[in-house]
């Protein structure tokens, strides 16, 4: 009778083996034998847990039985309890032979995988999961190797499974290695590991890698779970917009959207629930909008969304993000301080907390979060952008600008004048303060002769939140001695919106350079307030006073303004306005210096990215400018001006730019042309 039904089992007539086994079962309950064949014909239904309720009865009654030991253990592992199948073994080795126990031994490396990719309260019960995980797969590994070609396939499965445990404990460049290791080797790596490699390869800054890899996947998932498909297609949205293929992210948007509905239902629940899948997307799409420099729709997609589902942290941290990305810290800032009281733990919070503390110049704050976040996860993305942001932020500063006029001959600036200043500012001391020094020169040629200025300058800044202040003081040396000169100038932030400021020097180093020829100097005080919307609009309003020691007096007062007339991926075109007027109390004086004139020009700025590389970038800028200069007592004239630009950042710590500007305008009803070459950089170490 029990050959009969694994028979019938075998030759795919299971309802008459299951018939004929339920009946044996039935008649004598308490024989293990019957149990174990009614759990064969459940195997063979692929009915694993009624197999295994079926091997549990017959090892319960025969619990010294072997056939009934070897059953149960295959039973656990069929219906994926690895685990307490792999300890029954331990004290039953000669049960399974050597390839059943590969198996089962590869089945609980995969089950410790798929718990290390659960989420838990911390990450280090994750990470723990995940090193034992990895613990096993390095016995494991080497001993089938030993085994040679019996052991080859499971050798296989076993490096490929070890890819999502290496996934799981971050370790990227690992799982780069290995995978690559395998394709050198001729191994197909099947569909379902290759997700976790794109993964790595993104996280690693190889985007291009990871758009082919998660293209295969979009291609070949059309079968997989909505869930699967959303992954990979997300992940393929992100390395299309990492490697710049703006055009091809947005198409892929375009179809992911219209496929997600709102509401969903699932099976037993009468009404419908949201969609947690339609969120990804939008969220995805949103995010993809800032990356494209379209700040301004990302934002308020973004809280629009908040405003449909406060209680969603990823939502309030990506708007947050987006936020402090548009200059406004303090908006950001009550974004996460909302988002914590609903997950005081999240790291993704604690990371956006931190960049925030950064761009509110709250050092304390910055420096807790970073090293709370880094302690948690090493290798979390945002932690490690903090880490190197904070690092940064701890590096001492060495300022250099530069210009050389290379044909000029205004009544300003001289013939062939050329300028160079210095300053390197100290690493941060308790926080808040930094000293700096420095030094520069500048010279011209004038109808009296070559005038040449040096200075050198020390001081020290205070940065905390909402206020910057510089004090310094300097020698000058301009041909009649060494003379001392102080510096005091500060800002204070209002808000997200508002800056007021000002300044006061003795001996002010914008005293023009022909005044300095004839030994008159300037001491100067200046006030500014401005307005600034976003990164996109931005007035400034200043005024400012100096008193000549030739007893005249000059009062300016400036407006500049910028507004954003277009965005796209990789261009920005801005319209800068510049108004600027001054009066004199004195005309009868060896320097430049109108009764009194205003200035208005304003000027287009193209800026286009050449390239760019995640921290690395490189820009052009094309200005042209055209508008009025009066000047009473000479009439107004046409002012012209046109320029070019390359500028180049890397790594967040070195950055150099260049400009050449040529510009036409009168002086006292004279039109002079300028076409001068100005350089700047920066550089942290």
């Amino acid at each position: 009778a029990l050959g009969e039904v694994m028979v019938l089992a075998d030759s795919g007539q299971t309802n008459q083996a299951m018939t004929i086994a339920q009946s044996l079962v039935n008649k004598a309950p308490k024989n293990p034998a019957y149990h174990l064949a009614l759990e064969y014909v459940y195997q063979s239904t692929h009915s694993p847990y009624d197999a295994l309720r079926e091997a549990d009865r017959a090892f319960t009654m025969a619990p010294e039985n072997a056939a009934a030991i070897r059953k149960y253990i295959l039973a656990l592992q069929h219906a994926g309890l690895s685990g307490p199948a792999l300890r029954l073994v331990q004290t039953h080795p000669t049960l399974l032979n050597a390839a059943e126990l590969r198996r089962l031994q590869g089945d609980y490396a995969a089950e410790l995988t798929r718990m290390a990719d659960i989420s838990t309260r911390e990450e280090k019960e994750q990470f723990a999961i995940a090193d034992r995980a990895l613990a096993l797969y390095d016995q494991l590994i080497p001993a089938w190797q030993a085994q040679g070609l019996d052991a080859h396939d499971d050798l296989i499965r076993a490096r490929i499974d070890r890819l999502s445990a290496l996934h799981a404990r971050m370790r990227m460049k690992d799982i780069v290695n290995e995978y690559e290791a395998l394709r050198a080797q001729g191994v197909v790596v099947p569909n379902y590991a290759l997700s976790d490699v794109a993964s790595a390869y993104l996280y690693l800054r190889q985007p291009d890698a990871a758009r082919n890899l998660y293209q295969k996947l979009v291609d070949a998932n059309k079968n997989d779970s909505a869930g699967k498909q959303v992954k990979d297609e997300t992940g393929l949205f992100y390395s299309s917009m990492e490697s710049e293929s703006y055009g091809d992210a947005n198409r892929l948007m375009q179809t992911m959207r219209p496929r997600q509905p709102t509401w969903v239902y699932i099976n037993g629940q009468p009404e419908p629930v949201p969609n947690e899948l339609k969120l990804t997307v939008e969220k995805t799409a949103a995010m993809g909008l800032y990356d494209a420099n379209d700040t301004e729709g990302a934002q308020q997609r973004l809280a629009q969304m908040v405003k449909q589902a406060p209680a969603n942290i990823g939502l309030r941290t990506s708007l947050a993000s987006v936020d402090r990305g548009r200059d406004q810290p303090r908006r950001a800032e009550r974004e996460l301080k909302m988002a914590e009281t609903l997950a005081p733990r999240n790291l993704d919070v604690e990371s956006e907390q931190g960049l925030t503390a950064l761009s509110l110049q709250e050092w304390r704050q910055a420096e807790q979060l970073s090293r709370d976040t880094l302690a948690r996860n090493p290798q979390d993305a945002g932690a490690k952008r903090l880490a190197r942001d904070w690092e940064v932020h701890n590096k001492a500063e060495l300022r250099v600008s530069g210009y050389r006029d290379v044909a000029s001959n205004s009544p300003v600036a001289g013939n062939g004048d050329f300028g160079i200043d210095t300053v390197l500012y100290s690493a941060p001391i308790d926080y808040n303060w930094r000293v700096f020094g420095g030094g520069g020169y500048a010279s011209g040629n004038f109808d009296e002769g070559k005038a040449n200025y040096r200075w050198v300058r020390t001081g020290v800044e205070w940065r905390g939140r909402d206020a910057t202040v510089e004090a310094e003081a300097s020698t000058n040396s301009y041909g009649f001695g060494v003379k001392p000169g102080v510096r005091l100038s500060g800002t204070y932030d209002l808000n997200d919106h508002w800056q007021i400021g000002g300044s006061g020097e003795i001996l002010a180093r914008s005293t023009p350079l022909r005044a300095l020829k004839n030994d008159i100097s300037s001491n100067r005080m200046s006030a500014f307030a401005r307005w600034r919307q976003n990164e996109q609009r931005e007035w400034i309003i200043g005024v400012s006073a100096s008193h000549f020691t030739d007893g005249n007096n000059r009062y300016e007062l400036n407006l500049n303004g910028r507004e954003r007339l277009y965005s796209a991926p990789r261009v920005k075109l801005d319209l800068e306005m510049n108004v600027s007027a001054s009066s004199n109390s004195k005309q009868d004086t060896p320097y430049f210096n109108p009764r009194s004139d205003l200035t208005v020009l304003p000027t287009l700025n193209l800026t286009h990215v050449l390239y760019q590389h995640y921290d690395t970038q490189l820009e052009q800028k094309v200005m042209l400018g055209a508008g009025t200069y009066s000047e009473r007592g000479f009439g107004t004239g046409a002012i012209g001006s046109i320029g070019y630009g390359l500028s180049y950042r890397s790594n967040k710590v070195f950055e150099i730019g260049a400009t050449v500007t040529a510009i036409s305008r009168p002086y006292d009803g004279v039109r002079e042309r300028d076409i001068q070459f100005v350089l700047n950089m920066t550089y942290r170490f």
